[in-house]
């Protein structure tokens, strides 16, 4: 399985993301084996901004490695300032729908 991106001349490896999904996968199934066996709503509440916690790390650690890769990209290569901007424009997106 591919995992990896190619953003204008830098791969980015999403691959060491996989085994913390996998967990947070777990951790949800958790979740619902926990509703049902009617456990306290507080357990389940903790539980809950565990998950949270964890995919917000992986969220963050993927959101760092495209910054990382897309200024790579526009400070290495010659790109075309269309090129540049563009990128610029994705990372503000981005930065503004995660504030």
């Amino acid at each position: 399985m591919k995992t990896s991106k190619y953003h204008g001349g830098v791969s980015v490896d999403h691959s060491r993301q996989l085994p913390r999904l996998r967990r947070i996968e777990g951790q949800v199934r958790g979740l619902q084996q926990m509703i049902e066996k009617e456990r306290d709503c507080t357990e389940i509440i903790n539980q809950i901004s565990a998950v949270v916690a964890a995919l917000r790390r992986v969220q963050g650690d993927m959101l760092r490695d495209h910054i990382v890769a897309c200024a790579t990209a526009a400070v290495t290569y010659d790109l075309p300032e269309k090129e540049r901007q563009r990128i610029a424009q994705e990372i503000g997106k981005l930065l503004t729908r995660l504030g």
